[in-house]
């Protein structure tokens, strides 16, 4: 039997405010890669194509859930969570209607959960007639207890999401409060119950931010990256820029700025992979004010907005595709003010250039095209 679309509840935990990271923010507040942990933790489930409700269950003391992307999302409600999670997600069921078949529940403390996770549980829990699938991960380091080593094969990480039944689940946690059983998660509820569980193999980069080190983790698992490519044909003229350095030659290039098309291409990747859009959302070539336009103002721009939302670029690698002029004597020229106009290392730019072998308008020598990629990466 296969499980309708729009037909799932979610429940994210997310009422723990006790441990911060500081003095003032909780940690599923924190900011990865421009957005916070728990809009991050959120996104997949507002995507998903099963989910047709979210309940978040959060402190009656919260001050920062409005400020979330995902705050006024249709999706989306909230409760007041408890003192332990199992009393969060208790609330949260006994919020909504006993119409739901299935629930997934989430930490808000997990933000690198991904939609097909979600896809995978719910094949899972249908296929196996289980109550609950719950992601597991193997253990790979040694596993001590006191002076004795033991069999790590025989241990398992569990992680969320898991799947439940409704109406499993909600009996299961009521049991384990009515017996005051602390219940770490929603599968050891159920087994509590002694109702069937399975599992699927989850990815380590799905891990719960518990320390503060935990960020510096995550942020190498979420980079941003993005593609940008500009092309502009050729006419007579004194020579084209690139960076901004000038080459000399006996052509100019076609356009309404100043047509450096090595800027335009690196400046689309960045607005790319911060999901702005891209340069003619800004600078229109429509727009006189725009005309003869310095590209270092554009990338000037990228950099300011990266800096709005806590970004900052980790590496862009690019390629220059013309038959002439010729890239190479100039490259070293191109790559200082490169670090100069993007204001990082040189040892963080690949700059490469190659011709497209006499094919095409590149190959006849009547136009110049780029092509970059960029990796963002937090700074908040």
């Amino acid at each position: 039997m296969m499980i309708k679309e729009n037909s799932i509840l979610a429940i994210i935990a997310a009422a723990g405010i006790g441990q911060r990271f500081d003095d003032d923010l909780p940690k599923q507040y924190f900011k990865i890669n421009g957005n916070s942990i728990i809009e991050n933790a959120v996104k997949p489930f507002i995507d998903s194509k099963y989910i047709s409700k979210i309940v978040i269950a959060i402190s009656d003391e919260d001050e920062f859930i409005k400020d979330q992307s995902f705050y006024n999302c249709e999706k989306i409600k909230y409760v007041s969570g408890g003192s332990t999670r199992q009393e969060s997600i208790f609330n949260a069921l006994n919020s909504v209607k006993d119409n739901f078949e299935y629930v997934v529940t989430h930490d808000a403390a997990r933000p690198n959960v991904c939609e097909n996770d979600i896809s995978r549980l719910c094949d899972d829990i249908t296929r196996s007639n289980s109550s609950c699938s719950y992601l597991y991960t193997p253990v790979y380091d040694s596993i001590r207890e006191d002076d004795r080593t033991l069999d790590k094969s025989k241990f398992n990480l569990v992680q969320t999401p898991q799947i439940c039944n409704f109406k499993d689940l909600k009996k299961s946690i009521k049991n384990c409060l009515d017996n005051n059983v602390d219940c770490p998660d929603e599968s050891f509820a159920i087994e509590y119950s002694n109702l069937k569980l399975s599992k699927i193999k989850g990815v380590r980069s799905n891990i719960k931010v518990t320390e503060k080190a935990d960020i510096e983790i995550l942020n190498n698992f979420l980079t941003r990256s993005g593609v940008g490519f500009d092309l502009h044909k050729y006419q007579p003229g004194d020579g084209i820029i690139l960076g901004g350095y000038k080459i000399s030659c006996d052509y100019k290039t076609v356009a309404h700025s100043d047509g450096d098309v090595l800027l335009h291409s690196i400046a689309d990747s960045i607005l790319g992979a911060a999901g702005l859009g891209d340069i003619g959302m800004f600078f229109s070539d429509q727009d006189n004010k725009n005309k003869n336009l310095d590209s270092t103002i554009i990338i000037e721009y990228c950099l300011n907005e990266l800096h709005k939302m806590g970004l900052e670029i980790y590496n862009i690698d690019t390629t220059i595709v013309c038959e002439n002029p010729k890239i190479n004597p100039h490259r070293e020229k191109i790559l200082e003010n490169l670090t100069d106009i993007l204001k990082i290392p040189l040892s963080k730019i690949g700059l490469k250039a190659t011709t497209s072998e006499k094919i095409g308008i590149i190959g006849n020598n009547e136009a110049i095209s780029v092509q970059s990629i960029v990796n963002l990466k937090d700074i908040s």
